[in-house]
């Protein structure tokens, strides 16, 4: 295989993969906090002995000590101020109704957040967590790196009440008057800490990159009274987040809405009644509207054979033009539009970027995605070979020019958009163009190329000899001039013919089976 080719194939792969992990991780994170749930609910306690003191509580208790302490209690005050106000200073009376108007002023404050709060975190509450699950698709949780998203899920968790059925993990909610430049703002905070021998640090934090980065820095752990070592995971919520709208979208936002194939290659003229049009093959041509005309397929066939427990196997494929397909101006019309919608969301948020392409297309964001390009960086790439450029982790889009010769780059967004035209386009063809085997009829295939069989090294040259025009990313980022083992290609399978090998062979049949066994 070219090696420009398998590094940038190891590279999306890599990105499959961590999406793939990603979800798996939270689904069962998620799943496993919903059977815990039940599990307490069919339990016969009537309380729940892992339940950590509730945020609303250690709020209430707070006040309500605030207002009854005998001496500079809130109603303490206020019944000096209503019974023996005459006998006290000036200043005293200032400090007292200053008092009084801040307590009050701070209730509210508390308040209005932990209200926000309880939505923001509403459908992770313990008795709507079924449907979040079943919904999962819909949702993202935040994040454009494994520690932010580990550590908006654990928060989020901890602010719906998850962790009240772990045995394991400890939850501590408080609150406090942050002073600012033009007053105060009111902060919720959480520090969520798993015992590190403990069921849920082992599956859910154990050997993370981040997580021994902090155990050799010995951060966020601590140790209890009984020997037991902690890890913590530290969060916050004030109330400048209430102000400007954050908060209902701090740790979970929706998803994206993928783009609606049902009409799309049809507006566009690729496909008529769901059915493929001729001129999208190798070969293919227009169809006349004859329906009688012989020439009305004039796709390229090409022969593929096999040969297995003596019997020969024979079918054709048609390879599909999928160079043809995504320049087709109404559909690349419509990819783009669809983009700038996607964008007129995502654009400044990474996170909801983030949460399209691997909700939507099932692969991650490369790194540095939302980052411009430093001189430092742009110095890196240029001393890479070609195969560490093309395996390289970023957005290799961002280090384009805006024409040739010219010095100046395109713009970070322009960067972005061209790469998730690669993943949606690349996305489209996938869900459009493979179809499952039709029993005694065609089928619609994918297929990696390879040149480690007499078949696969048969089709690349057969793709050569016929001028398949190579993919434009292949071509224009890859460099790549002529089909090679590690290409995607999709085709049409016909009809296999099966046939009993006869026990007198022909000198062609002989060197047939030599080929194909």
């Amino acid at each position: 295989m070219n090696s420009i080719i398998k590094a940038n194939n190891d590279k999306m792969n890599r990105l499959v993969n961590v999406s793939q992990v990603r979800r798996a991780n939270e689904l069962d994170f998620f799943t496993d906090c919903n059977i815990r749930y039940h599990n307490y609910l069919n339990s016969p306690l009537s309380l729940n002995p892992n339940e950590d003191p509730n945020l609303q509580d250690v709020v209430t208790k707070a006040f309500i000590e605030q207002a009854q302490d005998p001496i500079n209690g809130v109603i303490a005050r206020s019944t000096r101020l209503a019974t023996d106000i005459k006998n006290m200073s000036q200043q005293q009376i200032k400090e007292d109704k200053k008092f009084i108007d801040n307590y009050f002023k701070r209730l509210d404050e508390i308040q209005k957040l932990g209200g926000y709060l309880i939505v923001a975190v509403e459908q992770l509450k313990p008795e709507n967590l079924s449907f979040f699950i079943s919904n999962y698709d819909n949702f993202n949780i935040n994040g454009t790196n494994e520690r932010m998203r580990d550590r908006n899920m654990l928060l989020v968790a901890g602010w719906a009440n998850l962790f009240d059925y772990f045995e394991d993990v400890k939850v501590e909610k408080g609150y406090n008057f942050r002073p600012t430049p033009n007053g105060e703002v009111c902060v919720l905070t959480q520090a969520i800490a798993f015992d590190i021998g403990g069921y849920a640090f082992q599956k859910y934090l154990h050997e993370k990159d981040y997580v021994i980065d902090d155990f050799l820095k010995r951060k966020n752990l601590f140790s209890d009274e009984f020997g037991r070592t902690w890890y913590t995971v530290y969060g916050e919520v004030d109330s400048t987040q209430v102000e400007n709208g954050d908060i209902l979208s701090l740790y979970i936002t929706d998803v994206p809405k993928k783009m609606d194939l049902s009409e799309t290659f049809e507006n566009g003229g690729i496909m008529i009644n769901a059915t493929l049009q001729p001129q999208y093959f190798l070969g293919g041509t227009i169809p006349s509207g004859d329906p009688n005309d012989p020439a009305q397929d004039t796709a390229i066939q090409i022969p593929q054979y096999k040969i297995e427990n003596n019997k020969l196997s024979r079918w054709f494929i048609k390879p599909i033009n999928t160079a043809a397909i995504n320049r087709t101006p109404a559909y690349k019309a419509e990819v783009q539009a669809h983009i700038a919608g996607l964008f007129a969301v995502a654009s400044g948020d990474i996170s909801v970027l983030s949460g399209y392409t691997n909700k939507n297309l099932k692969i991650d964001l490369p790194l540095g995605m939302n980052e411009v390009v430093t001189p430092e960086l742009e110095k890196l790439y240029d001393s890479l070979s070609p195969e560490g450029k093309a395996g390289f982790v970023g957005n290799r889009y961002m280090f384009n020019r805006i024409g040739e010769g010219s010095e100046t780059r395109i713009s970070l967004v322009d960067a972005q958009k061209a790469f998730m035209m690669d993943l949606i386009l690349d996305h489209n063809l996938d869900i459009k163009l493979i179809q499952e085997d039709i029993p005694g009829g065609p089928s619609m295939v994918k297929e990696t190329l390879t040149d480690e069989n007499a078949q696969g090294r048969d089709l690349i040259k057969a793709l050569n000899d016929n001028n398949m025009p190579i993919p434009d990313f292949y071509k224009n980022m890859l460099g790549i001039t002529e089909w090679q083992a590690g290409m995607p290609l999709y085709y049409q399978k016909l009809k296999e013919e099966i046939r009993n090998l006869p026990e007198e062979k022909t000198p062609e049949l002989q060197a047939l089976i030599e080929q194909y066994s």
